[in-house]
C-alpha cells in the first residue's frame, strides 16, 4: 500500500483536519467536504477495513493497536481536530499490534472493553482529547448534509400501526442501551422480531427476511418497522446511527414498511438516493425530532 503523502498545493495553510477512517464512504465524504471549504485533511487508514480511495488525500496506512504510531502521524500533519467515523471490526485483544502507545494504553483498553463498545469509544475521545490534546469533533460538523433531517422524507407515511411499532422500537432502544446492545430493532405489529446485535444492520435484517412470512405481514404486504437510534448516553461525536440505500433494500427484503430514525441522531448516506429508493420500493423513511418516538 502506499505510504504517507503530504499536501497538495492551494490547500488552506490551516491546520488539518485529522480523520481517522473505518470502512465505507462516509470517512471519503468527510474529507472531500474539508477540501471543499479549502481544509487540508490528513487521513490514518485501516488496513483490511479503510477504502483504498483514501490514498486520493494525504494519508498514513497504519495499524489497528499502533496508537502512538497514530498520535505522532496526526501531529505531523499538523492536525488540532479529529474526526472519528466508519465502523471497525471489534478486535480481539491477541490480534492487535500494539506499539508502544498501544502497550501505554493496554491496561485501560481492557477495562474499556469489559464496558462495551459505549466504552471503548469514549476511551478513545479521551485518549485522543485528553492525553494528548487533539480534539474530537462529529463528522456532521464537517459535512453539513450528513445529520439526519427531520420529518418523514418519502411519499409513503407511517400509518397508525407503524407509529406504533415506532414508539414500542423507541421504548425497548432506550431500555436496553444502558446494556449496551445494538441500535437497532424490527418490531411489527408490536411484535418484537429482532435486536441487533454485534453482527450489524444488515445481518439483522437478513436474519428477519428469514422468518416465516406469517410473522411480518399478509401476502403481498408490508409491515413492522425497522427503528434505529443512538443508545440514550452515547457520545454523539462517533458511532452515531447510519443508513443509507443499502439499508432501505434489506428492509424492503425484510417486507417492511419504512426506516425510522431520530432527527440528528443519524448519519445519512447519499439522502437523495437513499429517498429515491425508498419511494421506488414503497417504504416510508422518517426522522423523529427530540427522541420523540411516538
Amino acid at each position: 500500500m502506499a505510504g504517507r503523502t503530504s499536501a497538495p498545493p492551494g490547500i488552506s495553510s490551516g491546520p488539518p483536519l485529522g480523520i481517522v477512517a473505518g470502512r465505507g464512504p462516509i470517512p471519503l465524504a468527510v474529507a472531500e467536504a474539508a477540501r471543499e471549504e479549502g481544509r487540508a485533511v490528513f487521513i490514518v487508514g485501516i488496513p483490511g477495513e479503510t477504502e483504498k480511495e483514501i490514498e486520493r488525500f494525504p494519508h498514513e496506512w497504519i495499524k489497528l493497536g499502533a496508537l502512538g504510531r497514530t498520535v505522532r502521524a496526526l501531529k505531523s500533519a499538523g492536525c488540532e481536530e479529529l474526526v472519528m467515523v466508519g465502523p471497525l471490526t471489534r478486535p480481539e485483544l491477541s490480534s492487535l499490534k500494539l506499539d508502544w502507545g498501544g502497550v501505554k494504553f493496554l491496561s485501560r483498553f481492557v477495562k474499556l472493553m469489559r464496558q462495551g463498545d459505549d466504552g471503548l469509544l469514549r476511551g478513545f475521545v479521551d485518549f485522543f482529547e485528553k492525553d494528548h490534546g487533539i480534539r474530537v469533533i462529529p463528522a456532521e460538523q464537517v459535512l453539513k448534509g450528513l445529520a439526519a433531517p427531520p420529518g418523514c422524507w418519502t411519499a409513503k407515511r407511517p400509518d397508525e400501526q407503524a407509529r406504533k411499532d415506532i414508539a414500542r422500537g423507541g421504548d425497548l432502544l432506550n431500555a436496553i442501551g444502558r446494556f449496551d446492545m445494538g441500535q437497532g430493532t424490527v418490531i411489527c405489529r408490536g411484535i418484537v422480531l429482532a435486536i441487533e446485535g454485534p453482527e450489524g444492520t444488515d445481518a439483522m435484517l437478513t436474519r428477519v427476511a428469514g422468518l416465516h412470512p406469517s410473522l411480518r405481514a399478509a401476502q403481498g404486504a408490508r409491515a413492522g418497522v425497522f427503528v434505529k437510534l443512538p443508545k440514550p448516553d452515547q457520545d454523539r461525536r462517533v458511532d452515531l446511527p447510519t443508513i443509507g440505500v443499502t439499508t432501505v433494500e434489506n428492509a424492503a427484503r425484510a417486507g417492511l414498511a419504512g426506516i425510522a430514525v431520530e432527527a440528528s441522531g443519524a448519519l445519512v448516506v447519499e439522502l437523495e438516493k437513499l429517498v429515491a429508493r425508498a419511494n421506488e420500493l414503497g417504504l416510508f423513511v422518517v426522522a423523529l425530532e427530540g427522541g420523540r418516538h411516538g
